[in-house]
């Protein structure tokens, strides 16, 4: 889901209306409708607190508070121009805490309203390895995986490979609107003391509050799921409930969680699944760029290609389209597999043919499916979604179960 690849990143200044509306036309976007979608959404999303107000007021809390579990900081920029990666200049050794607070955004399209939060581009590792992390919120911690340098980038699900390297044309990356202000907080020892040092002396637009809650919070994926590549953060959207059903909520972000399960489509197996959708990301059809927001349990295929089931409010059952992503629409396909708002807040249980729907609607050289995935997308009108599922399932033609 290359979000940048949506063709809308300029700089401020540098693009028409009549450009945005012609670009925008060839993408079928329906950026009229995006502003007035975004500007629903809630007033948290709306951004942060100003750069200037980020970096001057958590220095002068820095200051008074003196914390002995500070060792260092550092303020940094990304802006659209830099490419990745950055140095902040701080040595982190394995183990050891990283804060970090964000403010900007990256905009599609100032026009419309169109952009995505800090958190959701924003991505650190260190002394140039794997992992690479990723808060999605707009607030993060990140624990060093190696002694190094703390290195910073921004990517819109543009990484080719877990190694950071860059898949999108540098000349197509350096042209986006971005700008982050963040800061970098080292600490000696645990980061939710550290925090609380620092929150003793005041805030900044809420941002230490809020990631004190996050770290109290200890945000787990449900076991056995794991982060696509591009898409971190899953934690702080996906959970596992009491009664061993997966709860996601979001608004304004994205995430994509997966588990591995390789079977062959001659088996025929079937996916079942219960879901109870509680709140739908988008107040518009989802087979538009500009408000493809939506919740789905979907399948990857050993081909690369990935088709996803999906609760529409406004699209009709059966409906079956590509992304509406450029970079996604070779690689996903879309089914609308139940519409309307009539069931919405009560359980519902579905199941699919994999391999029938795969050869119906996608016609590739697979000869296995290789993952589940869940996906919350909620970037474009910045809403809310909510769901649960429960007793996801695959059973092949020879009744042999597979829990999910």
């Amino acid at each position: 889901m290359c979000f940048a690849c949506l063709g809308l990143s300029s700089p401020a200044g540098k693009i028409s209306r009549r450009d945005v509306m012609l670009r925008a036309s060839a993408l079928g976007l329906v950026l009229p409708f995006a502003g007035s979608a975004s500007r629903t959404a809630q007033a948290a999303e709306q951004g942060g607190p100003a750069p200037a107000d980020l970096v001057s007021g958590i220095k002068d809390i820095i200051a008074k508070a003196s914390s002995p579990e500070l060792v260092s900081y550092k303020a940094f920029e990304i802006n659209g121009t830099d490419l990745p990666w950055t140095d902040l200049g701080l040595d982190a050794g394995r183990g050891q805490q990283v804060t970090f607070l964000l403010s900007g955004k990256m905009w599609l399209s100032r026009e419309h309203d169109l952009w995505f939060g800090p958190g959701l581009i924003f991505h650190a590792r260190t002394r140039a390895l794997r992992p690479i992390y990723n808060p999605m919120l707009d607030t993060g911690t990140m624990t060093a995986s190696h002694d190094g340098r703390i290195e910073v980038a921004r990517s819109a699900a543009e990484w080719a490979n877990e190694d950071g390297v860059l898949g999108t044309p540098e000349d197509i990356y350096k042209k986006a609107d971005v700008n982050i202000t963040g800061i970098a907080l080292l600490w000696r020892g645990d980061a939710g003391v550290g925090v609380k040092s620092l929150l003793a002396h005041g805030d900044v637009g809420g941002l230490l509050n809020s990631e004190l809650a996050r770290l109290e919070r200890g945000g787990k994926l449900p076991a056995g799921w794991s982060n696509l590549l591009g898409f971190g953060g899953g934690q702080e959207i996906f959970s596992q409930g009491a009664d061993g059903e997966i709860i996601c909520d979001t608004t304004g972000h994205v995430s994509i969680i997966e588990r591995q399960l390789a079977l062959p489509l001659a088996s025929r197996p079937r996916l079942a699944w219960r879901w109870k959708i509680d709140r739908l990301p988008s107040v518009a059809p989802e087979d538009q760029a500009a408000t493809h927001d939506y919740l789905s349990i979907g399948v990857m295929f050993e081909d690369g290609q990935d088709l996803t089931y999906i609760w529409s409010e406004h699209l009709p059952e059966g409906k079956v389209f590509r992304c509406p992503l450029p970079a996604w629409k070779a690689i996903e396909t879309h089914m609308i597999v139940r519409s309307g708002k009539a069931d919405l807040g009560t359980w519902q249980g579905q199941e699919r043919d994999i391999a029938a729907d795969y050869s119906a609607h996608i016609g590739g050289s697979a000869k296995a499916i290789s993952k589940i995935w869940l996906l919350a997308v909620a970037p474009f009108q910045r809403r809310r979604g909510a769901c649960r599922y429960a007793d996801i399932m695959v059973t092949t033609g020879d009744n042999v179960v597979h829990k999910v």
